[in-house]
């Protein structure tokens, strides 16, 4: 019974084609819903002065909205990491340290918003040179999720936000 669901889940996956979302539209998850608001990019030497010149901070900001029409809202879990292609880059914790201090502590992407509430939240990631056109992927982390047939990530390119315009 649970080979033939595995399967399912497998072929399901396979066949399941990426989602690219563009600046300013918004991934759901139930009610809660992300998308990319602005993103800026800049020497990561403002922020760390032992850095070298070959990385670049990418300061990213995801409008956050909840459409509930009951209570307050939050999506538990939710991450948000950089994907070039074929790796990960999860946000800089020295970098976003001193964003926060610098602006005033951004809001996390798991804060509990009111019905029809919107806030922006800013993320920041430091990125080698070799990263030409990163997009933005938001996702749970390994969680039973992964086995509900159609929202399985094994086989298939993470859903992305992209960071341009164009």
């Amino acid at each position: 019974m649970w080979g033939v669901y595995l399967v399912i889940l497998a072929v399901t996956d396979i066949l399941s084609s990426q989602k690219i979302f563009k600046m300013g539209e918004d991934q759901c998850f139930d009610e809660m819903c992300f998308g990319v608001a602005d993103v800026q990019t800049m020497p990561s030497q403002p922020f760390d002065s032992s850095a070298t010149t070959a990385t670049a901070l990418y300061i990213v900001k995801i409008r956050m909205t909840s459409h509930s029409r009951g209570r307050a809202q939050a999506e538990g879990g939710l991450r948000g990491r950089l994907y070039d292609g074929d790796k990960y880059i999860n946000v800089s914790e020295t970098a976003q340290r001193t964003y926060d201090a610098q602006h005033g502590e951004s809001p996390k992407l798991t804060q509990k918003l009111t019905p029809g509430e919107s806030i922006l939240s800013v993320l920041v990631f430091e990125v080698s040179q070799g990263i030409t056109h990163p997009a933005l992927t938001l996702d749970h982390g390994f969680t039973p999720g992964y086995f509900v047939v159609g929202e399985s990530p094994f086989f298939h390119k993470p859903d992305i936000h992209q960071l341009s315009k164009t």
